[in-house]
């Protein structure tokens, strides 16, 4: 062993007791030891979890298009929305900067974001961001230190690994079309011939301590500097986070994570069913989503629950599990969401999307008759009330009458309920208004 290991191996060994079982009074309110390294280091899993699906296909600094509305069979990301068609890239910056041309589109709502190793959006091109006028940018990466040429926009990242996600909002199968006729002006091009670097270490799960701090020290080592997260990361050594990814972890500190990291799990889902933030039966979502302003355990419960979360600027969630009573929502009962007249209050569009909770607190679609996965201002077809409000019926079972048409499937055993809002009026974003509850037919 050599005598870095050692001397860091006695430290650590020393901490056990603190990483194992101290929970609070340290920065952010998320304890200290082993839980506030997992709370940092958690995000950087999961980029490389899914980092490594798009590297597989389409590749590393390549463009992959997903033309068709997500449907039951998509399991790639947790809680996909089916609004929107998917550009995406794995993007590796450690050879110099890559060119991203958009596309500019004033009437369609789009949004290019592009996140860091930490899963924040840093940088985004689209209807919010630059009222729909595209362009040439160039995505840097934090050593670079070059001058682009005249009307080109740098973008500067703060880790080498990028994830680029572009959405284009779809109104309807009649509407994919054009939809995706927009989608194909998007393109990347590297500017130099260096070869992107792989990943060093393949993910396998996140609850095994060696795999799970191999994974994150090689994401780490990946970006150099001390740019946004990462000049923390020191702070973490003592607890097997930031060492070089050769380094040596005692088998009592491994055995340390291998005893919490299922609890550590559990808190994530915990945290992002945001129970403290209940408003007749509604989650609110924390500020900072999305953000460097998200505490370390925000971020990883959005790591975990809603990856790709956007900031608040450009989109706002709502989560419901519950009625108003705190009764777990299920497919055994029949509910209606009623809409108000005006609709939510937004400046692109809303939607509300049904999903299944999977035991490891992922959320995916399931399979239903019509094929309807969400609705919203853009579904044709709705009934309205007289006033002007509408009834969604939320059921397992096809209704039948007047109202049918308005019928949001369910599966038939617990229901996890989304409700997305794209550029949200202020309203929204001071929390002034609220989200009507889900009550039983």
């Amino acid at each position: 062993m050599r005598r870095r290991d050692v001397l860091w191996g006695a430290g650590a060994i020393s901490l056990l007791g603190i990483a194992g079982c101290q929970t609070g009074g340290a920065q952010d309110g998320v304890g200290t030891g082993i839980e506030a390294a997992f709370f940092y280091a958690y995000p950087l899993y999961e980029i490389a979890r899914t980092g490594q699906n798009r590297a597989a296909q389409p590749g590393l600094n390549k463009l992959g298009h997903r033309a068709t509305l997500a449907d039951h069979t998509m399991r790639q990301i947790t809680a996909p929305n089916n609004d929107t068609i998917y550009t995406s890239a794995q993007l590796e910056l450690s050879g110099g900067p890559l060119e991203v041309f958009a596309p500019t589109d004033s009437r369609r709502y789009f949004n290019i974001t592009f996140m860091d190793a930490f899963t924040d959006n840093f940088g985004a091109i689209g209807s919010g961001p630059t009222k729909g006028v595209g362009g040439r940018y160039w995505i840097a990466g934090p050593q670079w230190s070059g001058t682009a040429p005249a009307g080109v926009n740098v973008i500067k990242a703060p880790t080498n690994d990028v994830w680029m996600l572009a959405r284009i909002v779809v109104d309807g199968p009649e509407d994919l079309a054009a939809a995706k006729a927009l989608q194909q002006q998007i393109t990347l091009k590297a500017l130099t011939d260096a070869t992107p670097k792989p990943f060093s270490v393949k993910c396998t799960s996140a609850t095994d301590a060696q795999n799970f701090l191999a994974v994150v020290n090689d994401m780490l080592a990946r970006s150099p500097g001390m740019a946004s997260h990462l000049k923390q990361r020191d702070a973490f050594r003592m607890f097997g986070v930031g060492l070089e990814p050769d380094a040596t972890i005692p088998p009592e500190l491994i055995a340390a994570w291998n005893a919490y990291l299922p609890s550590g799990m559990a808190k994530l889902r915990e945290t992002f069913e945001f129970r403290d933030l209940i408003v007749d039966g509604w989650t609110y979502q924390q500020p900072g989503v999305g953000s460097t302003a998200a505490t370390p355990r925000l971020r990883s419960a959005i790591a975990l629950g809603g990856l790709a979360a956007l900031p608040e600027a450009e989109a706002m969630y709502y989560h419901c599990l519950f009625e108003q009573s705190g009764e777990r929502l299920t497919g055994a009962n029949r509910y209606i969401w009623r809409v108000p007249p005006g609709g939510v209050p937004v400046d692109a569009f809303w939607s509300l999307t049904m999903y299944a909770p999977e035991d490891d607190g992922r959320y995916f679609f399931t399979q239903n008759p019509i094929n309807r996965f969400s609705v919203g201002d853009r579904t044709k077809g709705l009934v309205k009330n007289p006033d002007g409000s509408i009834d969604i019926l939320i059921q397992h079972e096809q209704p039948v009458g007047s109202k049918a048409a308005n019928w949001l499937p369910a599966p038939a055993g617990p229901i996890r309920l989304a409700l997305r809002a794209y550029l949200p009026k202020a309203e929204l974003r001071e929390r002034r208004w609220k989200v009507p509850p889900v009550v039983r037919a």
